[in-house]
Protein backbone atom coordinates (compact mmCIF):
# COMPACT_ATOMS: atom_id res chain seq x y z
CA UNK A 1 0.00 0.00 0.00
CA UNK A 2 1.48 3.39 -0.96
CA UNK A 3 2.44 5.87 1.71
CA UNK A 4 0.12 8.76 2.54
CA UNK A 5 1.30 12.28 1.69
CA UNK A 6 -0.39 15.30 3.24
CA UNK A 7 0.85 18.41 1.51
CA UNK A 8 0.29 21.40 3.77
CA UNK A 9 2.68 23.44 1.64
CA UNK A 10 3.50 22.32 -1.95
CA UNK A 11 6.79 24.20 -1.67
CA UNK A 12 7.46 22.92 1.83
CA UNK A 13 11.02 22.12 2.77
CA UNK A 14 10.32 19.88 5.78
CA UNK A 15 8.78 16.41 5.62
CA UNK A 16 7.69 14.68 8.79
CA UNK A 17 7.44 10.90 8.57
CA UNK A 18 5.13 8.94 10.86
CA UNK A 19 5.34 5.17 10.51
CA UNK A 20 2.08 3.23 10.64
CA UNK A 21 -0.49 5.86 9.72
CA UNK A 22 -3.87 5.44 11.43
CA UNK A 23 -6.06 3.25 9.25
CA UNK A 24 -8.97 5.70 9.10
CA UNK A 25 -6.90 8.46 7.44
CA UNK A 26 -7.73 8.99 3.75
CA UNK A 27 -4.91 9.05 1.22
CA UNK A 28 -5.76 12.56 0.04
CA UNK A 29 -5.63 15.60 2.28
CA UNK A 30 -8.68 16.98 0.45
CA UNK A 31 -10.73 14.05 1.77
CA UNK A 32 -9.80 14.74 5.38
CA UNK A 33 -12.26 16.59 7.59
CA UNK A 34 -12.52 17.40 11.26
CA UNK A 35 -15.13 14.70 11.91
CA UNK A 36 -12.49 12.05 11.21
CA UNK A 37 -10.11 13.68 13.66
CA UNK A 38 -12.62 13.98 16.50
CA UNK A 39 -13.17 10.24 16.91
CA UNK A 40 -12.64 8.68 20.34
CA UNK A 41 -9.00 8.06 21.07
CA UNK A 42 -7.81 4.50 20.52
CA UNK A 43 -4.26 3.25 20.64
CA UNK A 44 -3.42 0.42 18.30
CA UNK A 45 -0.21 -0.69 16.68
CA UNK A 46 -0.46 2.24 14.30
CA UNK A 47 0.20 4.60 17.21
CA UNK A 48 2.34 2.42 19.44
CA UNK A 49 5.63 3.88 20.56
CA UNK A 50 7.24 0.46 20.16
CA UNK A 51 6.86 -0.27 16.46
CA UNK A 52 6.93 -3.73 14.90
CA UNK A 53 8.59 -4.30 11.56
CA UNK A 54 6.92 -2.33 8.79
CA UNK A 55 4.94 -4.38 6.29
CA UNK A 56 3.80 -3.58 2.77
CA UNK A 57 0.19 -2.98 3.82
CA UNK A 58 1.02 -0.50 6.59
CA UNK A 59 1.59 2.89 4.98
CA UNK A 60 3.57 5.71 6.52
CA UNK A 61 2.17 9.21 6.86
CA UNK A 62 4.31 11.92 5.25
CA UNK A 63 3.50 15.51 6.16
CA UNK A 64 5.09 18.19 3.97
CA UNK A 65 5.42 21.45 5.86
CA UNK A 66 7.05 24.86 5.61
CA UNK A 67 9.99 25.60 7.89
CA UNK A 68 8.94 29.27 7.87
CA UNK A 69 5.50 28.40 9.24
CA UNK A 70 7.03 26.05 11.79
CA UNK A 71 9.56 28.59 13.05
CA UNK A 72 6.94 31.35 13.18
CA UNK A 73 4.60 29.24 15.32
CA UNK A 74 7.05 27.31 17.49
CA UNK A 75 10.06 28.39 19.52
CA UNK A 76 11.22 24.77 19.57
CA UNK A 77 11.27 24.52 15.76
CA UNK A 78 12.99 27.90 15.57
CA UNK A 79 15.84 26.50 17.65
CA UNK A 80 15.86 23.21 15.74
CA UNK A 81 16.42 24.88 12.38
CA UNK A 82 19.20 27.15 13.59
CA UNK A 83 22.86 26.68 12.69
CA UNK A 84 24.56 23.94 14.66
CA UNK A 85 21.62 21.57 14.77
CA UNK A 86 21.57 18.61 12.39
CA UNK A 87 18.15 19.47 10.97
CA UNK A 88 19.08 23.10 10.43
CA UNK A 89 22.40 22.24 8.79
CA UNK A 90 20.72 19.75 6.44
CA UNK A 91 17.97 22.21 5.57
CA UNK A 92 20.49 24.86 4.56
CA UNK A 93 22.85 22.53 2.72
CA UNK A 94 20.30 20.38 0.88
CA UNK A 95 17.26 22.63 0.87
CA UNK A 96 15.01 20.00 2.40
CA UNK A 97 14.97 17.85 5.53
CA UNK A 98 13.09 14.71 6.56
CA UNK A 99 12.28 14.31 10.24
CA UNK A 100 10.91 11.03 11.66
CA UNK A 101 8.24 11.43 14.33
CA UNK A 102 8.49 8.54 16.77
CA UNK A 103 7.36 9.83 20.14
CA UNK A 104 4.04 11.50 19.34
CA UNK A 105 0.57 10.23 18.58
CA UNK A 106 -0.14 10.72 14.84
CA UNK A 107 -3.48 12.53 14.98
CA UNK A 108 -2.58 15.26 17.52
CA UNK A 109 0.65 15.94 15.61
CA UNK A 110 -1.32 16.15 12.37
CA UNK A 111 -3.72 18.61 13.98
CA UNK A 112 -0.83 20.76 15.13
CA UNK A 113 0.61 20.89 11.62
CA UNK A 114 -2.81 21.88 10.26
CA UNK A 115 -2.99 24.74 12.74
CA UNK A 116 0.53 25.94 11.91
CA UNK A 117 -0.39 26.11 8.23
CA UNK A 118 -3.74 27.85 8.67
CA UNK A 119 -5.89 24.81 7.85
CA UNK A 120 -8.07 25.16 10.91
CA UNK A 121 -11.10 23.70 9.10
CA UNK A 122 -9.46 20.32 9.76
CA UNK A 123 -9.36 20.92 13.50
CA UNK A 124 -12.34 19.68 15.56
CA UNK A 125 -13.81 22.23 17.94
CA UNK A 126 -14.54 19.50 20.51
CA UNK A 127 -11.73 16.94 20.45
CA UNK A 128 -11.75 13.78 22.51
CA UNK A 129 -10.35 14.37 26.00
CA UNK A 130 -7.41 12.03 25.40
CA UNK A 131 -6.47 13.92 22.27
CA UNK A 132 -6.81 17.21 24.12
CA UNK A 133 -4.28 15.93 26.65
CA UNK A 134 -1.93 14.89 23.84
CA UNK A 135 -2.35 18.32 22.22
CA UNK A 136 -1.39 19.99 25.49
CA UNK A 137 1.76 17.85 25.63
CA UNK A 138 2.67 18.81 22.06
CA UNK A 139 1.95 22.50 22.58
CA UNK A 140 4.14 22.55 25.67
CA UNK A 141 6.99 20.70 23.94
CA UNK A 142 6.97 22.84 20.79
CA UNK A 143 6.30 26.04 22.76
CA UNK A 144 3.56 27.18 20.40
CA UNK A 145 1.20 28.67 22.97
CA UNK A 146 0.23 31.73 20.95
CA UNK A 147 -0.46 29.75 17.79
CA UNK A 148 -3.20 27.74 19.51
CA UNK A 149 -4.49 30.37 21.97
CA UNK A 150 -7.86 30.94 20.26
CA UNK A 151 -8.50 27.29 19.46
CA UNK A 152 -7.58 26.12 22.94
CA UNK A 153 -10.40 28.21 24.38
CA UNK A 154 -12.84 26.38 22.11
CA UNK A 155 -11.32 23.00 22.96
CA UNK A 156 -11.65 23.44 26.70
CA UNK A 157 -15.05 25.16 26.75
CA UNK A 158 -17.17 22.01 26.88
CA UNK A 159 -14.80 20.26 29.27
CA UNK A 160 -14.92 23.17 31.70
CA UNK A 161 -18.64 22.50 32.12
CA UNK A 162 -17.77 19.15 33.70
CA UNK A 163 -14.46 20.07 35.28
CA UNK A 164 -15.46 18.87 38.75
CA UNK A 165 -15.71 15.36 37.35
CA UNK A 166 -12.44 15.73 35.43
CA UNK A 167 -10.68 17.06 38.54
CA UNK A 168 -11.73 13.92 40.42
CA UNK A 169 -11.32 11.26 37.71
CA UNK A 170 -8.36 12.56 35.66
CA UNK A 171 -6.80 15.28 37.83
CA UNK A 172 -3.27 15.31 36.43
CA UNK A 173 -4.43 15.28 32.80
CA UNK A 174 -6.83 18.15 33.49
CA UNK A 175 -4.10 20.01 35.38
CA UNK A 176 -1.78 19.61 32.39
CA UNK A 177 -4.46 20.97 30.05
CA UNK A 178 -5.34 23.93 32.25
CA UNK A 179 -1.66 24.78 32.75
CA UNK A 180 -0.65 24.64 29.09
CA UNK A 181 -3.78 26.39 27.81
CA UNK A 182 -3.83 28.91 30.67
CA UNK A 183 -7.34 28.33 32.02
CA UNK A 184 -7.19 30.35 35.23
CA UNK A 185 -10.31 29.26 37.09
CA UNK A 186 -10.02 25.63 36.02
CA UNK A 187 -6.36 25.59 37.12
CA UNK A 188 -7.29 26.82 40.60
CA UNK A 189 -10.12 24.30 40.87
CA UNK A 190 -8.09 21.25 39.88
CA UNK A 191 -5.08 22.17 42.02
CA UNK A 192 -7.47 22.57 44.95
CA UNK A 193 -8.91 19.10 44.38
CA UNK A 194 -5.45 17.57 44.08
CA UNK A 195 -4.35 19.16 47.36
CA UNK A 196 -7.44 17.79 49.07
CA UNK A 197 -7.78 14.35 47.48
CA UNK A 198 -4.26 13.17 46.58
CA UNK A 199 -2.72 10.41 48.68
CA UNK A 200 0.94 10.57 49.58
CA UNK A 201 3.36 12.02 47.07
CA UNK A 202 1.81 13.96 44.21
CA UNK A 203 3.07 12.62 40.87
CA UNK A 204 2.90 14.19 37.41
CA UNK A 205 2.22 10.88 35.63
CA UNK A 206 4.97 11.90 33.17
CA UNK A 207 2.96 14.93 32.02
CA UNK A 208 4.66 18.31 31.41
CA UNK A 209 3.64 19.91 34.68
CA UNK A 210 6.39 22.07 36.25
CA UNK A 211 7.95 20.76 39.43
CA UNK A 212 7.26 24.12 41.05
CA UNK A 213 3.52 23.54 40.81
CA UNK A 214 3.77 20.00 42.17
CA UNK A 215 6.04 21.12 45.03
CA UNK A 216 3.67 23.95 45.98
CA UNK A 217 0.69 21.59 46.21
CA UNK A 218 2.68 18.97 48.11
CA UNK A 219 4.00 21.47 50.61
CA UNK A 220 0.58 22.98 51.30
CA UNK A 221 -1.04 19.59 51.79
CA UNK A 222 1.77 18.29 54.01
CA UNK A 223 1.73 21.40 56.21
CA UNK A 224 -1.95 21.08 57.06
CA UNK A 225 -1.89 17.31 57.48
CA UNK A 226 1.19 17.68 59.69
CA UNK A 227 -0.54 20.28 61.87
CA UNK A 228 -3.52 17.97 62.32
CA UNK A 229 -1.24 15.07 63.27
CA UNK A 230 0.47 17.28 65.86
CA UNK A 231 -2.87 18.26 67.36
CA UNK A 232 -4.06 14.66 67.52
CA UNK A 233 -0.87 13.53 69.27
CA UNK A 234 -1.07 16.41 71.75
CA UNK A 235 -4.65 15.49 72.56
CA UNK A 236 -3.69 11.83 72.92
CA UNK A 237 -0.94 12.73 75.41
CA UNK A 238 -3.35 15.01 77.27
CA UNK A 239 -5.92 12.23 77.64
CA UNK A 240 -3.25 9.72 78.66
CA UNK A 241 -1.26 11.72 81.20
CA UNK A 242 -3.15 14.84 82.34
CA UNK A 243 -5.90 14.93 84.96
CA UNK A 244 -9.40 14.41 83.52
CA UNK A 245 -11.20 17.61 82.61
CA UNK A 246 -14.65 16.08 82.96
CA UNK A 247 -14.59 12.58 84.49
CA UNK A 248 -12.56 9.39 84.31
CA UNK A 249 -15.29 7.66 82.31
CA UNK A 250 -15.47 10.47 79.77
CA UNK A 251 -11.70 10.62 79.57
CA UNK A 252 -11.37 6.87 78.96
CA UNK A 253 -14.08 6.87 76.30
CA UNK A 254 -12.44 9.74 74.44
CA UNK A 255 -9.03 8.09 74.75
CA UNK A 256 -10.33 4.79 73.37
CA UNK A 257 -12.03 6.37 70.35
CA UNK A 258 -9.02 8.57 69.61
CA UNK A 259 -6.64 5.63 70.01
CA UNK A 260 -8.68 3.53 67.58
CA UNK A 261 -9.05 6.33 65.04
CA UNK A 262 -5.35 7.19 65.03
CA UNK A 263 -4.49 3.50 64.68
CA UNK A 264 -6.75 3.35 61.62
CA UNK A 265 -4.91 6.35 60.17
CA UNK A 266 -1.57 4.65 60.86
CA UNK A 267 -0.31 7.45 63.12
CA UNK A 268 -0.78 5.98 66.59
CA UNK A 269 2.70 4.73 67.47
CA UNK A 270 4.56 7.85 66.37
CA UNK A 271 4.04 10.88 64.18
CA UNK A 272 4.89 9.61 60.67
CA UNK A 273 7.01 11.40 58.13
CA UNK A 274 5.12 13.14 55.35
CA UNK A 275 3.89 12.41 52.79
CA UNK A 276 1.97 9.37 53.98
CA UNK A 277 1.02 7.19 51.01
CA UNK A 278 -2.24 6.00 52.54
CA UNK A 279 -3.51 9.39 53.65
CA UNK A 280 -5.16 12.28 51.84
CA UNK A 281 -6.31 15.47 53.51
CA UNK A 282 -9.95 14.56 52.86
CA UNK A 283 -9.36 11.05 54.18
CA UNK A 284 -7.92 12.51 57.38
CA UNK A 285 -10.78 14.99 57.73
CA UNK A 286 -13.40 12.29 57.16
CA UNK A 287 -11.82 9.95 59.72
CA UNK A 288 -11.67 12.73 62.31
CA UNK A 289 -15.33 13.49 61.68
CA UNK A 290 -16.15 9.78 62.03
CA UNK A 291 -14.33 9.72 65.37
CA UNK A 292 -16.38 12.69 66.54
CA UNK A 293 -19.65 11.15 65.39
CA UNK A 294 -18.89 7.90 67.21
CA UNK A 295 -18.50 9.67 70.57
CA UNK A 296 -21.99 9.80 72.08
CA UNK A 297 -21.13 8.99 75.69
CA UNK A 298 -21.14 12.53 77.03
CA UNK A 299 -21.77 16.14 76.10
CA UNK A 300 -18.00 16.73 75.84
CA UNK A 301 -16.74 17.01 72.28
CA UNK A 302 -14.02 14.61 71.19
CA UNK A 303 -11.66 16.71 69.07
CA UNK A 304 -13.23 20.16 68.56
CA UNK A 305 -9.97 22.03 68.05
CA UNK A 306 -8.69 19.50 65.52
CA UNK A 307 -11.90 19.73 63.50
CA UNK A 308 -11.71 23.52 63.56
CA UNK A 309 -8.15 23.36 62.24
CA UNK A 310 -9.16 20.91 59.52
CA UNK A 311 -12.13 23.01 58.42
CA UNK A 312 -9.96 26.12 58.15
CA UNK A 313 -7.32 24.15 56.26
CA UNK A 314 -9.97 22.75 53.91
CA UNK A 315 -11.03 26.26 52.93
CA UNK A 316 -7.43 27.23 52.17
CA UNK A 317 -6.55 24.09 50.20
CA UNK A 318 -9.82 24.12 48.27
CA UNK A 319 -8.95 27.54 46.80
CA UNK A 320 -6.15 25.90 44.86
CA UNK A 321 -3.25 27.76 43.28
CA UNK A 322 -3.26 30.94 41.22
CA UNK A 323 -2.08 30.35 37.67
CA UNK A 324 -0.46 33.77 37.52
CA UNK A 325 1.94 32.80 40.30
CA UNK A 326 3.70 30.37 37.95
CA UNK A 327 4.11 32.44 34.77
CA UNK A 328 7.87 32.46 35.32
CA UNK A 329 7.97 28.68 34.88
CA UNK A 330 6.98 28.85 31.23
Amino acid sequence: MPDILYDFDPDGDVTFIIEFAPKFLPHNLSDLDCSLLSKPYTRDKSSSLVQPAKSADSPSLHIRASSKHLMLASAQFKRTFQNGFQEGNELRSVGHVKIPICGWEPVPFLLLMAIFHGQTHLVPKSPHFKWLTEMAILVDYYECYRAIAILSGLWTRDFEKKQLTLAEETPMEWLCITWVFRRNYAFSLVTGRIQLESEGKIMTNHLPIPAGIIDKMQKAKDIYIGKAFDSLHKLLDHLRYDPPVCSNECNLMRLGILDRGMHKLGILSAKPELPITECSFMGLRTECQNMTNSYTFHRCELIPEVLKELNNAYARLDRGLALGSFCHLR
